[in-house]
């Protein structure tokens, strides 16, 4: 009787390692895809003028940076085409597309 509940325990105890194991994978597979492309290379902290200068250098005019939490909002101007993005102050990453604009 004693080596039966050691071998339940021991069979529930790596069934809940293998589920355990594998919502952290889905976890991480996730969170991986909620992040943008990279912006400003190097998923370390970024500054404003590095965001002014990265979009100045890629051809944006016009720019206005405003602080929006984690991320920068940014207004811009390229081939006469107005545009809008947001940059992760965190990371240099351009936030994911969340489908959530009013169109």
């Amino acid at each position: 009787m004693n080596r039966l509940n050691v071998r339940t325990i021991a069979v529930w105890a790596i069934s809940v390692s293998i589920l355990t194991g594998a919502a952290g994978l889905k976890w991480a597979a996730t969170a991986e895809q909620r992040q943008g492309p990279v912006f400003i290379a190097g998923d370390r902290a970024v500054t404003e003028e590095q965001v002014r200068s990265k979009l100045q250098e890629d051809g944006w005019s016009n720019v206005q940076i405003t602080r929006d939490g984690q991320y920068f909002g940014v207004s811009a101007v390229k081939n006469g085409q107005p545009g809008k993005l947001a940059i992760d102050s965190r990371t240099g990453r351009l936030r994911a597309n969340d489908d959530d604009d009013d169109d």
